[in-house]
């Protein structure tokens, strides 16, 4: 991995955190207790740590099974607007994405089908949806704020990326296969109402 794809891969978990860490804090109203503002970021640095990073590496290892180059980006505007939409208490989680640029046959021709398309851009809302599911197990076994936060980052991350809108995940997905999309938002909203229950 490249210094620079490192670099925007943390600089967007920490901004990204914060803007959890904020609309986890009350939106605006985490301005004036910083003490519960930095507590509630650090516990959920964890949840984007994991699932942010772990996401956009998803992506990219199928990417390059595929044979494609692929490599994160980080989206500056996208960090400002998770920021300043946490202050308002939900986070708009767009914070980069991984570029993918298409290899080719012996004949020319581009490797990268909608099928193949399909499942790199499936990937990371996948892993979300594992670790959401091992954050809500963990914290059924041991009741823990940093477990109840990462369930919850990992759920909105994995439903946030499944809207089947512009360039998110879940326009390239609904593309190559409304089924498997589908299945994956009923399984995202599912572990969103028992994270709502129980957490």
């Amino acid at each position: 991995m490249k210094a620079k794809e490192s670099k925007d891969l943390v600089v967007s978990a920490l901004l990204l955190a914060l803007a959890f860490g904020i609309a986890f804090s009350g939106g605006f109203r985490a301005i004036f207790d910083p003490d519960r503002l930095i507590s509630v970021f650090l516990l959920a640095l964890v949840g984007v740590s994991t699932g942010f990073v772990l996401h956009e590496l998803g992506h990219r290892f199928v990417a390059r099974r595929f044979g494609c180059f692929a490599e994160y980006k980080m989206w500056f505007t996208g960090l400002i607007l998770a920021i300043v939409c946490s202050l308002f208490g939900f986070v708009f989680a767009a914070p980069g994405a991984v570029m993918v640029h298409p290899g080719a046959d012996l004949w020319g021709r581009p490797t990268l089908t909608k099928q193949r398309l399909g499942l790199i851009s499936i990937a990371g809302p996948s892993m979300n949806i594992c670790l959401a599911v091992v954050f809500i197990l963990l914290n059924t076994l041991y009741p823990s704020l940093v477990f109840s936060l990462g369930a919850r980052i990992n759920t909105w991350l994995a439903l946030f990326n499944l809207l089947p809108f512009g360039l998110l995940d879940g326009a390239k997905i609904f593309s190559w296969d409304k089924k498997v999309w589908l299945a994956a938002v009923i399984i995202t909203v599912g572990l969103f109402g028992i994270g709502f229950l129980i957490l």
